[in-house]
């Protein structure tokens, strides 16, 4: 049915074009493995970037609000005595309330604590 020259061509180029398919496949494969493994390791530089980023904004908050309890006492004690502080010497109190306040409201990122102004 199939002429000569046919069946010769297939005999001499079938065999290696089935080779090439194969490693073809196969280097394809291994092409799409190299490239999946490459962005697995650029997402866990990026996780751990973003790691040290959270760290050092919750360090810096926590810093924050502890000089912000620090002052929040130093004002209670000092309007406990009895002073005749100005005016403005009370206005700067009241702010310091005010802003011991705000820290106190931000949300925690750690699971263990439900608010961050709360006592340890």
């Amino acid at each position: 049915m199939l002429p000569d020259s046919f069946k010769q061509v297939t005999i001499w180029w079938g065999p290696g074009m089935l080779l090439v398919l194969v490693f073809g496949y196969g280097f394809l494969r291994l092409a799409h493995y190299w490239i999946e493994k490459n962005m697995e390791v650029k997402r866990h530089q990026m996780e751990s970037a973003f790691g040290i980023a959270r760290q050092y904004v919750e360090q810096f908050l926590n810093t924050e609000r502890q000089q912000a309890d620090a002052l929040s006492r130093l004002a209670a004690s000092i309007e406990q005595r009895d002073s005749r502080d100005s005016f403005e010497h009370q206005e700067m109190l009241i702010a310091l309330k005010a802003m011991h306040r705000e820290l106190e409201s931000f949300p925690c990122r750690r699971p263990a604590e439900q608010t961050c102004g709360a006592a340890p």
